[in-house]
This record gives C-alpha cells, structure tokens and sequence, in this order.
C-alpha cells in the first residue's frame, strides 16, 4: 500500500512540474514595454532657466551610434543637439521638443541637471517636485547651478578631454569634491530632504564658462590645444528654503565639507617664520557635530579630526627639530578652525543653516527644538558654535631638512 502511495505521489509531481513552470514564466515581467535605440533621443543633461512666467527647457542628446563607434567614426561631436523648448509646467516644455526631434526623450540615463542663477533665486521647489513626479527619472543625477548665467549657455559648450560634455561635469564635480573639497555633490533625492528637513538648508556646487562662451559651442572649441572655453566648477550655491541667497567662495566651501564631513582630502597651505609657505596635504578627515539646550538656549559643538602629510616646502625650515612637528600640527589646526569659524560667519549672515545645525539640535532635544523650528532662522544667527580642530602630520617626505635652509647659510 505504501509503495503505490509513493508511485502516485511521483507521478503527481511529474504532473505539476510544467505547471508550476508555465506559472512562473508568465510571472516574468518581459519585456513589454522596451524601447529600441532607433526609437529614443536618450538625454544625458538637462537645463532649466526662467523665461517670464515659463520654463526654458535644454536637453543634451547623445548621438548614440557615434558613442558605440570606437574608431570615432568622421570625427563627429557625439552630441546630437542641445535642443530647447518652452511651456508653462515642466512636462509640457519637454513634450513640446517632439516638435523639433523626431524622437521621444528618454531621460532615464540622466546625469547631471543644470539651473539656472535667475531661476535659482526665483525658487526651485515647483521644478522639484515636477520632476520628482516624473516616472522615468532615477534620483541619482547631480544637480548644479549656472553662476552668473544661464544653464543653456553651459550645455552648450563642448569639451575636448571628453566626447559629452555631461561626462565631463560629472565626472569633476565628484573628482573636486573627493580631491580638493570645494564642491558638494547633490542629487534630488537629497537635495528634496533638505528642502522639507527645517533643520537644515540645501547648497549646491556652482560651475561657469571661463572664456568665450560663442566658441565653446564650436567645433574650434575642441581643436585648440588650450580652449577658448572651459568649465569650471566654482563655490556653493546656498539656499534659503528653496531660494538662491549667496555664494560661499571655494575656501568657504572646504569649510562648509569640514564641517559636514564630506571632505576626505585637500591641500592646506600655511605660512613660514622666515617667510614663503609650506603645504600640507589632508589624507583623512572625521568630524562630529553635537547640539545641546544649556538654560533654555541651543548650542552646538563641532569636533574635526584631521591627518595629513607635508607634500611641498617653499621655505627654509628644519623639520627634524623636536618642536617642528608640533609647532606644526598646532598651526594646521588653527588654519582650519579659521576656515570653519569664517564659514559658519557666512552661513549667518546669509540666514541659512546649511550646516544642519537645526537637525543636531532636534537630536539632542525634540522637545526645546519644537518649540523654536519655526523661528529657527533668528536663532540660527545668534547660535553658539564651538569649534575644535585635533590636525596630526603623520609623514613629512624623505627629506626632513629643507635643502632651502642651507641654501641660505651657504
């Protein structure tokens, strides 16, 4: 009885197999909805400007088959246009480009978005959320701002160390912000978080043409040797709320990556006894930023630790002396504090906690933070800061005697 039991059991599950295949293969999402290449204008680069009462939409296009092309084909610009359109919402001026292209914009390959200073200043909280809104964007595109002009004119100018000049913005924005620290490196995402988090306001990294923005949007501009126009990121954008107040420069901007912990290496130079400089390269930084209620009042303390190497020495100094290094280490850490301290002085006047200062305060006491959110920007002006910088140099290169030194005494 038992072995028949067991022969019908086997034959029942040879039976259910296809079954239960055929189920699971229909499952499979497939692919309904895919979209060939010959059928899409795939944009890598958007730019956004005010125009009135409506937007002026730019859309960089890739020219695919020049992209997939290694031997270059003609020499070509791998950039089919930089077309441009108008509307009253977003989603209509980018739907009204179908008038000029002859394809629809796949936009899911995005990687950088570019706005302009004039619609900065204006508000960026309705672009946001339209784009937000918007099915085929992925949130992991950066988003800068045009300073000083428009974000057409900066797609529009053409880079000859990259074939899309999108490439090249994205790929020095996050090389300046990992090597140098003068930039911030910003996607929706994050940049919608700090919008709706009242502890804290949004920047962004700033980028401009430096030279003649007529031939940067020629093929002259890749034939030079040194090119008439270049990009080039500079400053943070910061914002109130939703709004463009100011600009920090790119020293105040290292300040602004110290604080917040996103600086992990950059060159600091400081002055000799005897005169000329020294430079001292940062490998490695840690911050902590802590907020507390003493008598009813916020306070916040910010802690940086910070490791470098003596890469450079422009002066006659002896680093083999007993009290060099620490001498050193010692005016290394005040440099820095100076810069955090000049930051933070700038951040006030804007009226803009970029910093989340708001944020720490909200940790420490959610209760004492409720009572001020709403007036936050009045006691962000008046906030105690405590800054703490702990530098170390860990190496000074293979010569610790500056050759300079003897020089002068010969």
């Amino acid at each position: 009885m038992k072995r028949l039991n067991k022969g019908r059991n086997l034959r029942l599950n040879k039976a259910l197999k296809p079954l239960l295949l055929a189920a699971a293969l229909l499952a499979l999402p497939g692919c309904w909805n895919r979209k060939e290449l010959n059928e899409i204008s795939i944009a890598t680069a958007f730019g956004f400007d005010a125009r009135e009462d409506r937007y002026l939409v730019s859309v960089q296009l890739v020219n695919a088959s020049e992209i997939a092309d290694k031997q270059g084909g003609g020499g070509r610009v791998p950039v089919v246009t930089v077309q441009q359109s108008t509307g009253r919402t977003i989603f209509e001026s980018i739907r009204a480009m179908t008038t000029t292209t002859p394809r629809k914009i796949y936009s899911s390959h995005l990687r950088i978005l570019v706005i302009g200073e004039d619609m900065a200043r204006a508000g960026i909280a309705k672009l946001l959320d339209g784009l937000s809104r918007d099915h085929e964007l992925r949130t992991d595109f950066y988003i800068i701002v045009a300073r000083g002009t428009k974000a057409s004119d900066i797609l529009q100018v053409l880079t000859p160390l990259e074939k899309l000049p999108t490439d090249k913005m994205f790929s020095s924005l996050e090389a300046s912000q990992r090597n140098w620290g003068i930039t911030a490196r910003v996607d929706l995402h994050e940049l919608i978080n700090d919008l709706v988090d009242k502890g804290v306001d949004p920047v962004l990294a700033g980028i401009v043409i430096e030279g003649s923005n007529e031939i940067g949007r020629t093929d002259a501009n890749l034939d030079s040797v040194r090119p008439p126009a270049t990009l080039k990121y500079q400053g943070l954008a910061v914002f109130r709320k939703d709004k463009l107040v100011g600009w920090l420069n790119d020293e105040q901007s290292k300040g602004y990556n110290y604080i917040r912990g996103t600086l992990k290496s950059t060159i600091v130079r400081l002055p000799c006894r005897k005169g000329g400089e020294l430079a001292v390269e940062l490998i490695h930084t840690s911050h902590g930023i802590k907020g507390k209620i003493r008598d009813g009042k916020p306070e916040i303390e910010v802690r940086l630790s910070a490791e470098g190497n003596i890469g450079e020495v422009e002066c006659a100094i002896n680093l083999n002396t007993p009290r060099a290094i620490p001498l050193l280490e010692a005016e290394l850490s005040e440099a820095i504090k100076e810069n955090m301290e000049a930051t933070i002085a700038q951040a006030k006047a804007y009226r803009s906690d970029i910093f989340g200062f708001g944020s720490a305060i909200h940790r420490a006491d959610y209760r004492a933070w409720n009572r001020m959110k709403d007036r936050w920007d009045d006691e962000f002006v008046h906030l105690p800061v405590h800054v703490t910088v702990k530098a170390k140099i860990r190496r000074t290169g293979s010569v610790v005697e500056s050759f300079l030194e003897r020089m002068e005494d010969s």
